[in-house]
């Protein structure tokens, strides 16, 4: 990879991280810099737009991840309910394993920017619209009506961003284990509705 593209990618991926962590108001480009390594200049030659462009491009870089992760455990899972077991057991191993400092990768990000960044709130409806279609197909493959499927898509949803704030407040993993429990029993039951 190309020094300029290493640069470029290396800003996504410390955003990515500090948004996640910080909070995007709670993060500064100097912290970009610091922990990109990236030279300062290269902020805005690939990103002229400044730190909401920035925001919206690391949203959309966390939201396609999410998603690749969903359709690989999708082809390895047994069902939509044992799908969304792995995934919030990741998540729990994930945010015991920072100290509950982390959260979901793109929700904090939004939360500080919608509505007022257009940009970024549209990389976040792409990014939810994304897994829900993950999800949706993983639950329609499994005999749920589609209609249905796609509501339990978006509480699934719901129910783990929930989750994730409860357990950074918590200091717990509970909470995704809780979700993971309810959300299995609610797939299995449209199952054999």
């Amino acid at each position: 990879m190309a020094a300029a593209g290493k640069h470029r990618d290396a800003i996504l991926a410390a955003s990515v991280k500090l948004f996640r962590q910080r909070g995007y108001a709670g993060t500064g480009l100097a912290d970009v810099v610091a922990e990109s390594g990236a030279p300062k200049g290269s902020l805005y030659h690939y990103f002229p737009g400044g730190k909401t462009e920035i925001g919206a491009e690391a949203v959309q870089l966390a939201g396609k991840t999410v998603a690749r992760t969903l359709k690989t455990l999708a082809g390895e899972s047994d069902g939509p309910g044992d799908l969304l077991t792995r995934y919030l057991e990741m998540l729990a191993g994930w945010m015991a394993q920072s100290g509950y400092r982390d959260g979901c990768p793109i929700t904090t990000t939004l939360l500080e920017t919608v509505p007022e960044h257009t940009a970024i709130r549209d990389a976040g409806a792409a990014a939810f619209a994304a897994w829900a279609e993950v999800l949706t197909d993983a639950a329609t493959g499994a005999g749920i009506p589609e209609a249905r499927a796609a509501t339990l898509a978006q509480f699934a949803i719901a129910a783990l961003e929930g989750a994730l704030i409860q357990c950074r407040v918590s200091g717990s993993e509970a909470p995704l284990k809780l979700a993971a429990a309810e959300l299995s029993a609610l797939y299995e039951a449209a199952q054999t509705a």
